[in-house]
């Protein structure tokens, strides 16, 4: 289900340096160039600019050229993974917890389905007297009640389970993919 984060030696060797980790702290918030980043570490421009090297070497930044003047560097997807491997676990819940819920709301539904025909079965089968005129029931017999149980049970589950995946879709789901 999507891209695995490998952590292989070139990405243990970029990480090494505390420089390195907090560049890519950096990155996370936003995409910089070499000058912002230089600036706001205290560092030279050529510093900044091989410590860029060595994290784009690991796959762990990309530059992005906006027009001829400006590079931005960004972390990759795999850099990502490193600095918040629990927004996977959080998107992965949400999305089993919205299929769980589809297949409980389909259950109730196709148990509501059921139930109702089970019943109207049952009406068919008492009949009226003869000469008699036909008895409109108005209110629902206790027998009754659980298919309307059923019914509402099954629209909840279906509707929280669109508010799941709406959820998961909103935290980024797809990229996972």
């Amino acid at each position: 289900m999507g891209e695995e984060v490998r952590v292989g030696r070139e990405v243990f060797e970029a990480l090494v340096s505390e420089t390195r980790i907090e560049i890519l702290k950096r990155l996370d918030r936003r995409a910089m160039t070499v000058s912002e980043l230089a600036r706001e570490l205290g560092l030279a421009k050529s510093v900044v600019h091989e410590h860029l090297a060595k994290l784009a070497e690991a796959g762990l930044v990309e530059k992005r050229s906006e027009g001829r003047k400006w590079v931005y560097y960004h972390p990759t997807r795999k850099a990502r993974g490193i600095l918040h491997p629990e927004r996977r676990v959080r998107i992965l819940l949400l999305l089993s917890s919205a299929i769980l819920a589809l297949l409980g709301g389909i259950f109730t539904g196709a148990r509501y389905l059921g139930y109702g025909a089970g019943r109207a079965a049952e009406k068919a089968a008492i009949k009226a007297p003869a000469g008699a005129a036909p008895v409109r029931e108005v209110m629902l017999s206790p027998a009754e009640v659980p298919a309307w149980g059923y019914l509402l049970a099954s629209v909840l589950l279906i509707a929280l389970s669109l508010l799941l995946f709406l959820l998961a879709y909103r935290k980024g789901w797809q990229k996972l993919l």
